[in-house]
């Protein structure tokens, strides 16, 4: 026998098959890299917009509520609500401002997108759970204020039953008083 006996056709036609593995492993790798890295600038874009968008959210969000300080609104001001819609309001800015902050800085860099994308989404989600927290505030100040409101209907029911008692008595009186002169 010799020693240099040629590969057998199941040996070579496993390593063709081997050599199209690795190179579809690879294409497969380049392009999944290349994908992402084409949809980066779109991706950072969409952020951004949100991050605008987010931001325009809290100023109306904020004028709303100094417009309730400035009319001093009963149920505003005792309540414990304002501290935490503020501090919330507080923490959503600052999350806003990260979250900014960090697609600036990565926005140069489209082929490391991949890799300092959960940095700024971290703080975009950060941002969108305060955002939760504030809507929460806002319905328990709306249930407070509706309360409220239906204590001062109640109210008013009440003293409206009251004057027309007064009027029905004013009104038999008077035609008694009436009745009695003719």
């Amino acid at each position: 026998m010799s020693d240099n006996a040629a590969d057998s056709p199941l040996s070579t036609v496993s390593n063709v098959v081997g050599l199209f593995t690795f190179t579809l492993g690879l294409l497969t790798l380049v392009v999944t890299f290349l994908s992402i890295t084409h949809s980066a600038e779109k991706e950072m874009g969409d952020i951004d917009g949100k991050l605008k968008a987010r931001k325009d959210h809290i100023q109306h969000i904020k004028v709303y509520f100094d417009r309730l300080e400035r009319e001093a609104h009963r149920d505003w001001e005792g309540s414990s609500i304002r501290g935490n819609f503020l501090m919330t309001l507080d923490t959503i800015k600052q999350h806003h401002r990260t979250a900014t902050a960090e697609l600036q800085k990565n926005s140069k860099s489209h082929h490391w997108w991949w890799y300092y994308r959960p940095d700024v989404m971290g703080a975009v989600e950060a941002m969108e759970t305060q955002f939760q927290h504030l809507n929460t505030i806002q319905l328990t100040f709306l249930l407070i204020t509706t309360r409220s409101q239906e204590d001062n209907i109640s109210e008013i029911e009440a003293t409206l039953n009251k004057v027309k008692r007064e009027l029905r008595k004013l009104s038999d009186s008077s035609s008694t008083t009436t009745s009695s002169s003719r």
